[in-house]
């Protein structure tokens, strides 16, 4: 028997998990929201929008940059402690 798609997360190795950083997609989609936002706010003349719009933009690249740090620096100090140059 196999396992359910719910069941294959649950056995996951939980010492691989930490030494990932976070998904530095989650602040490129809400780059991308804040992007659609802007563009919908500047065709309906709404500039209350398009301001909303870009400080979305903004706050999603800045987490876009601060995730990609993060991996880097988790990645790095997990490959110090293995002894791997990968």
């Amino acid at each position: 028997m196999t396992d359910s798609i719910g069941d294959q997360g649950a056995r996951k190795d939980r010492g691989a998990e930490s030494s990932e950083g976070p998904d530095p997609a989650i602040g490129a989609g809400v780059t991308l929201l804040g992007i659609f936002v802007m563009g919908v706010g500047g065709a309906a003349d709404a500039h209350y929008v398009f301001d909303g719009g870009m400080v979305v933009a903004v706050l999603g690249a800045m987490s876009f940059v601060l995730f990609v740090a993060l991996s880097a620096m988790k990645q790095r100090r997990v490959e110090r402690e293995s002894g791997g140059s990968a």
